[in-house]
C-alpha cells in the first residue's frame, strides 16, 4: 500500500470515528496517528475521497463521505417519519410488565411498528404488530418508562 493510500485510508477512518469539522482538526488528528501532510495535499486527498461537510447530531457540521451523508439523511428522515407516524396514528399507550402496548388507528399498526423498528432504540428488544395494536418488548421497566416518555414527547411535538 502506498503512502497516499495509507493516508487516505486514515482520513476515512478518522472522519468515520471522530467528529471533525475543519481541515486543521483533521490534519492534527492525522499527525496524532503519525501522518503529517500539507494543507494542499490534504485538500487534494479530500477532493479525491469526495469528503464533504454533513450535518451532525449537535446541529453543526462535520466531515463525512457521500455514504455517511446518505445514512445521516436517512436517519433524519426516519426520525421525521417516526414522529409523523406517532402523532398521526397512535391513539393510546399502555403498559403490561416490560411491554409497551401501542394502540393505533385501525390498519396503521404495521406502519408505526416498522417506523419504531427502524429507529433502532436501545430500549426495544422486539416488536409485534397486528391491525391496530403493537407490543413493544422493552429490556426493563426503566427502559419502558424512558421509551414511553420519548414516544409521548414525539407524539406531542
Amino acid at each position: 500500500m502506498s503512502d497516499k493510500d495509507r493516508r487516505q485510508k486514515l482520513i476515512l477512518d478518522v472522519i468515520r470515528d471522530q467528529s471533525v469539522s475543519t481541515q486543521d482538526a483533521l490534519s492534527n488528528a492525522l499527525r496524532e496517528h503519525g501522518v503529517g501532510t500539507t494543507q494542499s495535499t490534504l485538500s487534494k486527498d479530500m477532493r479525491e475521497l469526495r469528503v464533504m461537510k454533513i450535518p451532525n447530531a449537535g446541529g453543526g457540521f462535520q466531515y463525512g463521505t457521500p455514504n455517511a451523508a446518505a445514512e445521516q439523511a436517512s436517519r433524519i428522515q426516519g426520525e421525521q417519519l417516526l414522529g409523523r407516524e406517532l402523532s398521526d396514528f397512535v391513539t393510546t399507550l399502555d403498559v403490561a410488565g416490560n411491554t409497551l402496548v401501542v394502540k393505533t388507528l385501525t390498519g396503521h399498526a404495521q406502519g408505526v411498528c416498522e417506523a419504531i423498528d427502524q429507529a433502532g432504540w436501545e430500549e426495544v428488544v422486539g416488536t409485534i404488530a397486528g391491525d391496530n395494536t403493537i407490543f413493544v418488548l422493552c429490556r426493563s421497566e426503566g427502559a419502558l418508562a424512558e421509551l414511553r416518555a420519548r414516544i409521548e414527547e414525539m407524539r406531542s411535538a
